[in-house]
């Protein structure tokens, strides 16, 4: 086969000649372009910003200071303010001087829209002089109540600016500084004079330049677009850094903020990237129409080369495999006539298919057998301690001449272990189970008198349900083997309850069981390592119960249902096994299940 007939080579060939000259082409002519005029523009706004918040944070620390110096410095009306009753003639005229330096102050300080003072003895009306006297009754209803409140609460000395709103005139920032005396003296700077030059930026109909406050409320006079709502004001708060874009109504907005530092505003310059690239009208028609038409026009080629040459022949191999998946073995694929990789892959195939048709019944059957051999295995595992220990027991008995207690050992054990010796059935009843794990607790009640405890909580429906020889024993075994020995004694009896109802979800196709005690619980180390699944990774000797058991009915059940581990809310260890009602049928057994002790065999097992 040549190289050039290989599918390697026609999709890489391909590859290189649509995808390389395309990528090449956009990144030159549009992401390179677009991104140097856009971080341009962020530069200079940028920088434009920074040169303006400065001038505007520059101007309120002089206004502040120079409201501290008024307040400090030995001024002859301030002082006659502070001291004067208010019916003397110098008072008045120190309030006329004082009236005329305000309105001095605020032709030399042009950005400060309002100079005031506040007395308590004169609270009706404060003395201010302000830029536009048209505000007057506004201003000093605003002035009044601000100072009365500023009395009232008290503020320790700092040079933040609050941001205050005057009817019908916008938003202002102000400051006012306590002189003592029950005076104050204060200043207001209007909001659109410190964002008059900035806002003068040409942003775009869908742009705007505009402060808000630390909370993200419009404090400028002009109104945002109809396009940038309240939504749009709290995605600016959250952006990480001073410049980025945001995403808004599907589109994209560049977004440039600068905080004050005598003040909690932020600056705004918000534009829209199509408005930041108008001056490029060529990049423009290149990105939003030849590159798509381009690009669907070489795609529509490109397509329909792979469907000749690489989708067909794929097409036709994948409805093979999965016929073959739906179990029809006789499929076989039209071998191509071109000499490429698909005609190896055909012939593989069909060759693979007569191999699978040839050995599944086979390797099926073998793993099987396999299987169900693994699980008597397992059936069959018991506890050679337990044994021993219950023969001492019966020892110990038959030593005092306890002949009653023996009889009772002795008929419990036959039976506990006529349960075990049925290896031969895949599965027996709840109730069948239930029984075997009562003789066992009655063992366990003559070795732990007065000690133990246990209740069954079943109800009649289920003990009919079908499950796995020694599916629960195990748990009930291992409360007592680790909850009963390391439960500090209280007085109280170790207690196990078993008890089962349907599933609230799919009462049908899940019985939920529930082994629960008041021991001590499982350690956390032991409940990590079973909900990770590493706990049944160890030997078979050390997690013998617990191992045994899930091993058992992971083959069984497969994904189906299923055991956890947890500790009751009062302490307590609880497993709780969902159980699948129906069975996998390549697990029913054949044989008849046995049959448990008659009344002869029991009496029998009473005269020995």
């Amino acid at each position: 086969m040549r190289s050039w007939q290989s599918v390697r080579f026609r999709i890489v060939f391909g590859f290189f000649l649509i995808v390389a000259p395309l990528v090449l082409f956009l990144i030159y002519n549009n992401l390179y372009a677009a991104r140097i005029v856009r971080e341009q523009v962020s530069t200079n706004y940028g920088n434009l910003l920074d040169v303006e918040v400065n001038a505007n944070d520059t101007m309120l620390k002089s206004t502040f200071d120079f409201l501290i110096q008024l307040g400090t410095a030995n001024d002859s009306e301030i002082l006659s303010l502070k001291t004067l009753p208010v019916t003397e003639p110098d008072y008045t005229l120190a309030k006329v001087r004082l009236s005329n330096r305000f309105a001095l102050d605020t032709s030399y300080y042009k950005m400060v829209d309002t100079f005031y003072v506040y007395l308590t003895k004169e609270s009706s009306y404060p003395l201010f002089a302000t830029q536009n006297n048209a505000k007057s009754s506004e201003l000093s209803t605003l002035l009044t109540s601000y100072s009365a409140q500023f009395f009232k609460e008290g503020a320790p000395l700092s040079d933040k600016w609050e941001a205050v709103r005057l009817p019908g005139y916008g938003a202002h920032l102000i400051k006012a500084i306590d002189i003592d005396f029950g005076m104050l003296d204060g200043a207001l700077v209007r909001i659109d004079t410190l964002n008059q030059t900035i806002s003068k930026l040409d942003v775009g109909p869908q742009g705007a330049v505009f402060v808000m406050d630390g909370q993200g409320n419009l404090l400028s006079s002009k109104g945002l677009p109809d396009n940038l709502d309240g939504g749009f004001q709290s995605a600016i708060l959250h952006m990480k850094d001073r410049e980025g874009t945001i995403k808004w109504k599907n589109k994209k907005y560049l977004v440039l903020t600068r905080n004050s530092q005598y003040a909690d505003i932020r600056y705004v310059i918000v534009t829209t990237e199509p408005y930041i690239l108008k001056n490029l009208p060529f990049l423009q028609k290149m990105l939003y129409y030849w590159i798509p038409l381009l690009s669907i026009a070489v795609v529509t080629g490109y397509i329909l080369y792979l469907r000749r040459y690489l989708f067909r022949p794929l097409a036709r191999l994948v409805v093979g495999m999965r016929r073959l998946g739906h179990g029809r073995l006789d499929v076989r694929l039209p071998a191509p006539s071109s000499a490429s990789e698909f005609s190896i892959m055909t012939k593989t195939f069909n060759q693979m298919a007569r191999q699978i048709e040839e050995l599944k019944i086979d390797v099926y059957e073998e793993q099987l057998r396999v299987q169900k051999a693994e699980y008597k295995h397992l059936q069959m595992q018991i506890n050679p301690h337990f044994y021993t220990n219950t023969l001492n027991i019966i020892y110990n008995m038959a030593a005092l001449k306890d002949f009653k207690s023996v009889q009772k050992m002795t008929l419990h054990l036959a039976n506990y272990f006529r349960f075990l010796m049925h290896g031969n059935r895949t599965t027996v009843t709840l109730e069948e189970e239930l029984g075997h794990i009562g003789h066992y607790m009655e063992i366990q009640k003559l070795r732990y008198v007065d000690m133990l405890v246990f209740e069954i909580e079943v109800p009649p429906e289920h003990m009919a349900l079908e499950i796995p020889p020694l599916l629960l024993q195990p748990f009930a075994e291992n409360a007592i083997l680790h909850g009963l020995t390391r439960r500090q004694q209280d007085g109280m009896p170790f207690r196990i309850w078993i008890k089962s109802e349907n599933e609230e979800g799919d009462p049908a196709r899940i019985v939920r069981i529930t082994i629960t005690d008041n021991g001590p619980g499982f350690p956390p180390h032991m409940l990590k390592e079973l909900e990770s699944g590493t706990y049944t990774n160890g030997s078979g000797e050390r997690h013998l119960g617990i191992w045994n058991v899930l091993r058992r009915f992971r083959i069984l059940y497969g994904d189906e249902g299923g055991i956890t581990f947890r500790n009751g809310d009062h302490g307590g260890a609880v497993v709780e096994v969902r159980l699948p009602v129906q069975r996998p049928s390549a697990f029913r057994d054949n044989e008849s299940p046995a049959k448990p002790p008659s009344r002869d065999e029991m009496e029998e097992i009473d005269v020995v």
